[in-house]
C-alpha cells in the first residue's frame, strides 16, 4: 500500500516534522511505500494568495502525491486551539470530491499543552468527514511536546508502541474499507 504521511505545519523547526518522520518509518518497516508530504513544501507564492486563482505546478504535484495514496496519516499540531491554516489551505487545493471521498485517514495530534491537540484533531476530522473521508477511529494525542523528544527522536516507548498499534490497525482498516 502507499501511505501518505502529512506533516501538518510549515513552521521551521516544528516537532511535528520529527513525529511525521517517525510515523513514516513505522510504515516503511512494515514494507509499505511511504510519501512524507510536508506542508513546508508549499511554495511561498501559494501562501500569499494566488493558490485559489491558479495552482502552481509544485502545488499540483503535491496534490497528485496525496491523490495517489491508499491511506493518509495526518500529523496535526495544535496552534491556537485548532489546526494550522496551512493544512486548510492544502485541503482547499484538493479536488472535490476525490480529495477525501472514501479515502482512509488516520490522525495523530501533537501539542505543547495539556489538551494534547484533541481540539485540533477533532476540528480537522470535521473537515475530513465533511469531505467524506473514511475516518480511522483510533487517534493518538501527544501533549507536552517539548518534553517528548530527545536528540530528535520520540523518547516515550509507550507512545511509540501506540503509534505502531495505530499503524497496524490503520493498515487493516484500509484493507477492509478498500483503498482508493
Amino acid at each position: 500500500m502507499k501511505i501518505v504521511v502529512v506533516c501538518g505545519t510549515n513552521r521551521d523547526g516544528a516537532l511535528s516534522r520529527l513525529l511525521a518522520s517517525e510515523v513514516a518509518q513505522i510504515y516503511r518497516e512494515r514494507e509499505h511505500e511511504v510519501d512524507l508530504l510536508d506542508m513546508a513544501e508549499l511554495p511561498p507564492e501559494v501562501l500569499l494568495g494566488s493558490a485559489y486563482s491558479e495552482k502552481a505546478p509544485s502545488v499540483s504535484a503535491m496534490v497528485d502525491r496525496f491523490l495517489a495514496s491508499d491511506g493518509v496519516v495526518f500529523v496535526i499540531p495544535e496552534y491556537n486551539g485548532s489546526y494550522p491554516g496551512v493544512v486548510k489551505l492544502f485541503v482547499d487545493m484538493l479536488p472535490y470530491p476525490e480529495g477525501f471521498d472514501s479515502r482512509p485517514c488516520a490522525f495523530i495530534g501533537l501539542a505543547a499543552g495539556q489538551f494534547k491537540s484533541l481540539r485540533a484533531v477533532e476540528h480537522f476530522q470535521q473537515v475530513a468527514g465533511y469531505r467524506n473521508a473514511f475516518v480511522y477511529p483510533r487517534r493518538i494525542f501527544i501533549g507536552d511536546s517539548f518534553k517528548q523528544f530527545v536528540d530528535g527522536k520520540l523518547a516515550d516507548d509507550e507512545l511509540t508502541k501506540r503509534m505502531i498499534e495505530q499503524a497496524e490497525g490503520f493498515l487493516k482498516f484500509i484493507s477492509c474499507v478498500g483503498a482508493k
